[in-house]
């Protein structure tokens, strides 16, 4: 038995509108939350259409090079070159765990929510935090997520039972049926 039960990739280029993006996820949702930025949508890209084998007790990992820049940079801007207070939007979705929130949301999920700054061995790393929560018996089931965008992006979700040796999204899904989205 593996211990990876699904896995989702989705790609897309940079031309990709925030629209697109949430239109295609309306495939796999069917209330997509509201203002929120392109991170998050990627997020749920990737983990909505492993939605019916998630558990409730599931723990998510998710990762990321960098917060989402677009929000950043539109807060930082507000801040410090206009000094204005920032709008709601963009401090809530500044928190690079509010990725987190809208996924565990909108899939149920009642398990560990955690977000790290991604890294060489970044599938290394989130397997090795949610073996921690495996091994505990927190969880029966994790969903490791990596946001990699710069311009293009990549968005990648595994749901696994046990941790593996794998270095990374290909080694980790080996062997098993990978669900990839172009957009």
């Amino acid at each position: 038995m593996t211990p990876v039960i699904a896995a989702c990739s989705v790609r897309g280029n940079a031309s990709c509108s925030d629209k697109d993006l949430k239109a295609a996820l309306g495939q796999w949702l069917d209330a997509p939350p509201r203002r929120i930025d392109r991170m998050i949508l990627q997020a749920l890209l990737c983990s909505a259409p492993l939605k019916a084998q998630v558990r409730s007790d599931c723990g998510l990992y998710l990762a990321s090079r960098h917060p989402a820049r677009a929000t950043m940079g539109a807060l930082l801007d507000a801040v410090c070159v206009h000094q204005r207070q920032p709008k709601p939007f963009e401090f809530v979705n500044s928190v690079s765990n509010a990725a987190g929130f809208h996924v565990a949301a909108q899939l149920g999920l009642e398990g560990p929510n955690l977000f790290i700054g991604a890294g060489a061995k970044v599938w290394q790393q989130l397997q090795m935090l949610a073996a921690l929560d495996l091994a505990d018996g927190a969880i029966n089931q994790a969903l490791l997520v990596v946001i990699d965008e710069n311009g293009d992006f990549q968005a990648q979700a595994v749901l696994v039972e046990a941790p593996t040796n794998a270095q990374d999204f290909a080694e980790l899904t080996a062997g098993i049926d990978v669900l990839h989205l172009q957009l």
